[in-house]
């Protein structure tokens, strides 16, 4: 493919010289020559230093030709204005969108530019670490369906029969106190129990927040 990537920061640069030593035509544009001197020697694509909106830049850049356009510069207002161009004048096929502030994903939405939310991303990986220890999948099997192992880690008030009916899932075993015991649909769901249970992928982020935040279960 040969690609155009919009800015030479962190992100830029790694994407170009990533993308590069995968076998891909890189072209990439900065305003500022530092910031391309640090992709090095190494580096086997195009550097363009100069305004990343400007026509004869990205013309200069090969986007007449381009299949993809990466706009990762740390300005919204610069990445917002590359993709429009990209889009409406030389109709690239591929153009993705860093969102540096998320206060304006709207923009990026309202015109319709495909994105990366970066700070967006971080914040779920980070929730995704902390709550390991809480939930594992034993297996996925077709039709969005797993197998989880859940922790609940606050005080509960749930039978097996209200959380079944409410997500749709079977509770096939409870762990409790190194104890394996096979549910009846009226047993009461303790703190610290661990739950085996087989739910919908759809339905795994809301029946966790169920016993890791004091939710009615009711109002889910």
């Amino acid at each position: 493919m040969y690609i155009i990537v919009i800015g030479c920061g962190r992100l830029g640069s790694r994407l170009a010289t990533e993308l590069s030593d995968f076998g891909h035509d890189v072209c990439i544009i900065d305003r500022s020559g530092s910031r391309l001197d640090v992709l090095g020697s190494g580096f086997n694509g195009q550097r363009i230093q100069g305004i990343e909106f400007d026509s004869e830049n990205l013309l200069n850049g090969g986007i007449r030709q381009a299949d993809a356009l990466l706009a990762v510069a740390s300005d919204d207002n610069i990445n917002i204005t590359v993709s429009l161009i990209a889009a409406k004048i030389y109709h690239v096929p591929e153009i993705i969108a860093r969102i540096n502030d998320p206060a304006r994903q709207y923009i990026y939405d309202k015109l319709n530019i495909n994105t990366i939310n970066p700070v967006e991303l971080g914040v779920e990986m980070l929730k995704n670490r902390l709550a390991v220890k809480d939930i594992d999948t034993v297996a996925e099997f077709n039709g969005g369906y797993e197998i989880l192992q859940l922790v609940v880690s606050k005080k509960s008030q749930y039978r097996i029969k209200e959380i079944q009916k409410q997500y749709s899932c079977i509770i096939s075993l409870l762990i409790r106190d190194e104890e394996i015991i096979l549910p009846a649909e009226d047993e009461q769901i303790r703190c610290g129990d661990r739950i085996v249970c087989t739910i919908q992928k759809k339905d795994i982020e809301a029946l966790t927040k169920v016993f890791n935040k004091e939710v009615p279960i009711w109002n889910q």
